[in-house]
């Protein structure tokens, strides 16, 4: 590992280093995830410059206990840090010529700020952001951990619920529970803005609870996820509350057959679009292709800009070291939607389902 003033180079930003293209002689990172990505601390407003042989953490000193704690960084303390950045730049202007941001993470504004105040060349074209997806990407065994954990959060939250679920509570009470139940077992905080659907609202594929009653023989859809160290993840389940009918039955057994269908169709090297298409398929031959309205899945953990996904346009072939989602739905307007989903590793030998709750359906 390359050394900073005697610190060893952590081995995530050596790589991003050995990564710049000879053009770019420095890389501007923010954000929450991406930082955390990198540096392994959740600190608010701050920036990571990395050239190929050094890195400069920027922080407000309120974050002087967590960020003076970041190891193999220089960390550069200022209550305005555009202007430390600034002043770095300007001592090194002969080795810094051209600078690089994400262009998923810089506004217009922040950009024309940025490049009346440093002096040397700013780009905002992408390739930082690219460079940055196919590292992360690619999830090492202690990110597939990380991953694992909050899916096993997920699973522990979801057995749990159901003891709480009855007709006569509403979405937004559920929500509630599921949001408990989940810190209680771990998560650390909601992988992102939990699904909770009750009756005809499972129509809508990413509804928001909205204080609807739940009524007997009312499907309840749980799209959750929880996150441990930074890594979240993704899982749906549906389930009848007292009793389902044979239309809920027939829809719920179409969806698990196409879930079924697009886990094992995944395979190295096959394009995404042909793992879309065997789940897709089983949907459209029982006649409601016409109700399934978005792509089977995508790319899972520390959140990027852009990525693989099972679709029908998405001709990127399977690699390893993905975690993708398969989420099939019907969807039936003013009845109601089901959608089961898992996460599945995609490794060199095998491909696992991270997730361990039954695909049975489940009535209470």
């Amino acid at each position: 590992a390359l050394p900073i003033y005697g610190i060893e180079m952590d081995k995530r930003i050596e790589i991003l280093m050995n990564n710049l293209p000879d053009d770019m002689d420095a890389a501007l990172l923010s954000g929450y995830d991406i930082l955390r990505y990198y540096t392994r601390q959740s600190v608010p407003d701050s920036f990571l410059m990395v050239t190929r042989s050094s890195a400069w953490f920027f922080a407000s000193p309120f974050c002087r206990d967590k960020a003076g704690n970041i190891e193999d960084v220089v960390y550069v303390e200022g209550n305005r840090i555009l202007p430390r950045l600034a002043e770095i730049l300007e001592k090194e202007k002969d080795n810094i010529k051209t600078i690089a941001v994400q262009a998923d993470q810089m506004t217009v504004a922040k950009l024309e700020q940025l490049q009346k105040i440093v002096p040397c060349r700013v780009t905002a074209d992408g390739r930082l952001d690219e460079i940055l997806y196919q590292q992360s990407c690619r999830k090492t065994a202690e990110e597939i951990q990380a991953v694992q954990d909050a899916q096993d959060a997920a699973d522990k939250m979801f057995t749990e619920v159901l003891n709480y679920v009855h007709a006569g509570m509403d979405d937004m009470e559920l929500q509630k529970i599921v949001g408990v139940l989940l810190r209680d077992f771990g998560s650390q905080r909601a992988s992102f803005d939990h699904v909770t659907g009750v009756g005809v609202n499972t129509s809508m594929p990413h509804v928001r609870p909205d204080g609807t009653v739940i009524q007997p023989g009312d499907f309840v859809m749980l799209d959750v996820g929880a996150t441990i160290d930074g890594y979240g993840s993704d899982m749906t389940r549906m389930f009848a509350v007292e009793y389902a009918d044979d239309r809920k039955r027939e829809i719920y057994d179409i969806v698990r057959q196409a879930q079924k269908a697009g886990c094992d169709a995944i395979e190295l090297g096959k394009p995404c679009c042909e793992i879309d298409r065997a789940s897709r398929d089983i949907i459209g031959r029982a006649g409601y292709g016409q109700y399934y309205m978005h792509g089977l899945g995508h790319s899972i953990g520390i959140p990027v800009p852009r990525g693989p996904r099972f679709n029908q346009t998405d001709r990127t072939p399977v690699f390893s070291g993905l975690i993708m989602t398969v989420e099939p739905g019907i969807y039936l307007p003013g009845e109601f939607g089901v959608r089961i989903e898992d996460m599945l590793y995609i490794g060199e030998d095998e491909i696992r389902n991270m997730a361990h709750s039954t695909h049975e359906l489940i009535i209470v």
